[in-house]
């Protein structure tokens, strides 16, 4: 199979990127790029140069709008259903078909996992300080239970192998389902709250947590020559989980968070279907 370097990766992704925009716009969908695709919309005008993927978030009602259409795709790109690795994300995992990917161990896991776009949802959170930080650490088990097959032991202590491994066993014996349904009751317990939490925090609570006014209103920006949707906000945002966000980080922190490896699927060389 032919391989995909990290320039034509970023070329499927924006295409993966227009085509969501287009479905978004098309049934009345609002949606920001988020994170470190934030970032770079902002600070580069596209991606962050040492940057490998697109994020973006939704409201809770966008999301689920978004996600019953995402599901019925049976094109190019598809999302990543249960039984083809997406019962270890809590998260919509939108996937080029014609690639293969591997990252970590999800390449030898995951047959359908390829070149992907992640999209993720902001649910109210508590206005009480204390029960928003209780939902923040039950949401970050509950994601960690998804992850249930990310056993690397490399470069980790002791002590973090045996907490990883200790996951491993009680998200199997809980099951997909009953961890599914867990999060659903965690993440939709509060309604008009004036804070949201994401359903794949990866920073602490504080730099997580958001204001609902600051995800109300969008404005368009242009990514890589293409129109995108962001938060009009995008300056609190970015404030709350990256601090001076405009800085340049130290080069040795210039490095993608992503081992990536990709390919052409046999008959889809070149992003054309050749059978």
């Amino acid at each position: 199979m032919k391989t995909i370097n990290e320039k034509e990766q970023k070329r499927i992704m924006l295409e993966m990127l227009k085509f969501l925009d287009d479905i978004c716009r098309k049934n009345g969908i609002k949606y920001s790029l988020i994170g470190g695709s934030l970032i770079g919309a902002i600070r580069h005008h596209g991606y962050i140069p040492w940057d490998d993927d697109i994020d973006i978030i939704l409201t809770k009602n966008n999301y689920t709008k978004l996600k019953k259409i995402l599901d019925s795709e049976t094109g190019r790109y598809q999302t990543l259903k249960y039984g083809e690795g997406g019962e270890c994300f809590s998260f919509i995992k939108l996937i080029d078909t014609y690639t293969q990917a591997r990252e970590g161990v999800h390449g030898k896991l995951y047959p359908k996992y390829g070149i992907y776009m992640d999209i993720f949802c902001y649910y109210p959170t508590s206005n009480n300080y204390n029960e928003r930080k209780r939902q923040f650490s039950k949401i970050r088990i509950l994601v960690s239970l998804f992850a249930r097959r990310k056993i690397d032991v490399k470069n980790r202590t002791f002590m973090q192998n045996v907490e990883r491994i200790g996951k491993n066993i009680v998200s199997r014996l809980m099951g997909y389902k009953r961890i599914k349904n867990t999060m659903e009751k965690t993440v939709n317990k509060y309604n008009g709250s004036k804070y949201v939490v994401s359903n794949w925090p990866v920073y602490s609570f504080e730099k997580e947590i958001q204001l609902q006014k600051n995800i109300k209103d969008y404005i368009d920006v242009i990514f890589e020559g293409t129109k995108v949707m962001i938060f009009k906000n995008y300056d609190e945002i970015l404030r709350t989980s990256f601090g001076d966000y405009m800085t340049l980080p130290p080069k040795s922190e210039r490095v993608s968070r992503h081992s990536l490896k990709m390919w052409w699927r046999e008959g889809y060389e070149d992003g054309e279907k050749h059978r």
